[in-house]
């Protein structure tokens, strides 16, 4: 299992004040290139975790967030003459107060929760007491903390670092770089190794993995023995949060939720059975119009009840096609 450094997207790589859903805006921080390619020496994945809740606000949809992320990869990978520095990008669409029907919920994914990370995790068998979270937020800390892995904050208000509970605060990515290349680097991942970026959606729930917690104990208690050389000193973090029933009546109705959401859409998928149904459909309505145009005529009364016949009998089949069918 290799240690991956798991970034934040907008303010840590890009330059960005709101939702951006526009490849073509996309700004590259200064230094970011640099910065990430001696991680990726170093031998750290490189993967980006990140909220985009502008797609539940209706401001842009998943195809331009992908657009976004395929044009950072685009700028990165020129800037440094090296494919695939980044592995993954991994988003969530949803927000509890979005105006899209679809993406108006919290979910798993969505930081402060650690969902991101441990798919990642699971995808790519990462190493996560040994990765870093870096981001310019306190949700991107938590996120980080609640995983099991390191955290830096990016800010230069040492105030915002203390209550975020981070590890540290540096002022830039290139800041993150040197304390985490000053407290022992990994070992150095073959070009071999690099893949185009995968634009990953979030899926159903993920259950947290049962050394997750234990994972974020040490990772904690290892982040102090440390001697950052930063000039925010290491805030002792605050206890993890003892109220387990409700958290686990938190994650039964968030995957209960994602079962319903997964049926639902389980059930929209046009299958064989189903165009099949509609097509004798169409034939049921067919016959007995026809039927009713022998009503006019009385000496047609016997072909009226072969027409009325063949669509009684069309319209079984129809409804014989839609119970046979495995999805539903």
């Amino acid at each position: 299992m290799e240690p991956a450094i798991f970034l934040d997207r907008d303010n840590t790589l890009i330059a960005n004040r709101g939702d951006l859903g526009d490849a073509e805006s996309v700004r590259l921080l200064d230094g970011a290139a640099e910065a990430l390619s001696e991680l990726r020496e170093a031998g750290y994945r490189l993967v980006v975790v990140t909220n985009q809740g502008g797609v539940a606000r209706g401001k842009f949809t998943e195809a331009d967030v992908d657009a976004v992320h395929q044009r950072i990869a685009q700028l990165l990978d020129d800037e440094i003459h090296q494919p695939g520095l980044i592995e993954r990008f991994y988003y969530c669409p949803y927000h509890p107060e979005g105006t899209v029907a679809e993406y108006r919920r919290d979910h798993p994914w969505r930081k402060p929760n650690p969902g991101m990370i441990l798919q990642a995790s699971r995808d790519m068998e990462l190493d996560l007491e040994h990765s870093w979270v870096i981001g310019d937020q306190d949700r991107d800390i938590a996120a980080g903390r609640a995983a099991g892995c390191r955290t830096l904050l990016i800010s230069t208000d040492r105030d915002a670092a203390h209550e975020a509970n981070a590890a540290g605060a540096v002022d830039s990515l290139a800041g993150a770089v040197k304390v985490i290349l000053r407290n022992g680097e990994s070992e150095p991942i073959p070009a071999t190794a690099t893949a185009r970026p995968v634009v990953a959606p979030p899926p159903p729930s993920p259950e947290a993995p049962e050394s997750a917690p234990a994972a974020a104990e040490a990772s904690k208690d290892t982040a102090r023995e440390f001697n950052w050389d930063v000039d925010t000193p290491t805030p002792e973090p605050e206890p993890p949060p003892t109220d387990q029933p409700l958290a686990d009546v938190r994650r039964a109705i968030l995957e209960l939720s994602d079962e319903v959401r997964s049926d639902r859409v389980r059930r929209s998928e046009l299958t064989a059975s189903k165009m099949t149904a509609g097509i004798t459909q169409l034939l049921v309505v067919s016959c007995a119009f026809f039927g009713l145009l022998q009503l006019g005529d009385p000496e047609s009364f016997e072909t009226f009840v072969k027409w009325i016949l063949g669509a009684a009998l069309l319209q079984l089949v129809t409804i014989t096609l839609l119970l046979l069918d495995p999805r539903g």
